[in-house]
């Protein structure tokens, strides 16, 4: 259905690439990336770039790292950054995490992959496809999600007038690119490049030949949200031995993200002594 649907735009001569659409090319690149690894052991503490056995947080810090896209090395920090997005819509590349030990400490990171599976490197097995929310074991651990794609704008057009007056630019593909990364840096969209070129996929090889901005689309900035209301009294705890960033915010019933920006902190990390606004 969404197929017909953009066949009829392009036909109007308009074309309307969304945010969902870039997410799920990245998504897919995302994935296609891990899976290279499949099968190759579980080791703690493994180190990031270390491609012959992984722990769960240096297979998300690695793979993420071959698409632009710098994470925390612990699966708590991970926690903490992008945006979080609900169990109902998870989208392939988002990351999912749980608490193994039922201690209140986020401890295990995975890529979400789609139809309920996810990609990640655990102790038993290394590298694989499992259920991401198993009765029998991960669904009773997750916590929560993140999304650390960007999605763009959710309204982009561009006429058929302007598509073929305007000067058409190429890019040759250079090692360990992607079409997303390309159409950041041209500001253009997935959605437009695999347009242009005739492309199926989101595959490239080294040293293709790629259209870029004959039909490059005007974005429309995304409205401006409104700012919180601010409270009239600030509320401190004072951290204890033994409390993480994420047993707080589940005490006061706030969001890691929220603690991280009322306090300025720039990772997760906390004392004992250290007073924290909530």
């Amino acid at each position: 259905m969404k197929k017909k649907v953009m066949s009829l735009i392009i036909a109007a001569g308009v074309l309307v690439p969304s945010g969902d659409l870039v997410h799920a090319s990245l998504g897919d690149d995302i994935i296609n990336t891990g899976d290279n690894y499949l099968g190759k052991p579980y080791r703690y503490g493994s180190a990031v770039g270390n491609t012959s056995s992984f722990d769960c947080t240096s297979f998300t810090t690695y793979v993420f790292s071959r698409h632009g896209i710098t994470l925390p090395r612990t699966s708590i920090g991970q926690a903490s950054v992008g945006t979080p997005v609900s169990k109902a819509n998870l989208q392939k590349g988002d990351l999912v995490f749980y608490d193994t030990n039922f201690d209140g400490v986020i401890n295990h990171a995975g890529i979400y992959a789609g139809n309920g599976k996810m990609l990640n490197a655990q102790s038993t097995g290394g590298v694989k496809f499992t259920d991401a929310f198993s009765p029998y074991y991960w669904g009773a651990r997750y916590v929560t999600a993140r999304r650390v794609i960007k999605e763009a704008p959710k309204t982009a057009v561009v006429s058929s007038s302007s598509a073929t007056s305007a000067k058409g630019q190429t890019h040759k593909v250079q090692k360990g690119e992607t079409l997303y990364g390309i159409s950041k840096k041209y500001k253009t969209t997935v959605a437009n490049l695999q347009k242009l070129n005739g492309l199926k996929s989101t595959s490239l090889r080294v040293g293709q030949a790629l259209k870029v901005s004959a039909t490059a689309p005007v974005l429309k900035p995304a409205p401006k949200k409104a700012a919180p209301a601010k409270t009239a009294a600030v509320k401190t705890y004072t951290v204890k031995r033994g409390d993480s960033l994420w047993s707080i915010s589940k005490r006061y019933k706030v969001s890691v993200d929220h603690l991280m920006k009322v306090n300025k902190l720039k990772s997760s990390s906390i004392y004992a002594g250290q007073k924290i606004k909530l």
